[in-house]
């Protein structure tokens, strides 16, 4: 199952970006996207996560599923009214 979690300091409390992977019997991480703005170096594969604002050690928060279909770009437009086609007896 694939998921993703909120890259959280246990120091400061900063949320560094976001973290993606596959979630068996351990959790295996596979990228790791940084928030807008982030200014620090972004972790190569293997290497450790740091807090980007304090370097204090980081924590997975809010693991949650990714979503097989991502959500739809347009909205379903709500159907037009048709207007009666019967004649009025007059």
């Amino acid at each position: 199952m694939r998921v993703v979690g909120e890259v959280k300091c246990y120091h400061c409390g900063h949320v560094s970006g976001e973290v993606e992977g596959t979630r068996t019997d351990h959790l295996v991480l596979h990228e790791f996207r940084p928030r807008p703005g982030y200014k620090g170096d972004v972790p190569q594969p293997g290497q450790r996560i740091r807090c980007e604002r304090c370097q204090g050690p980081v924590f997975v928060e809010d693991l949650r599923p990714v979503p097989l279909y991502p959500e739809p770009i347009f909205s379903q437009l709500p159907a037009k009214r048709r207007k009666s086609s019967r004649n009025k007896a007059a």
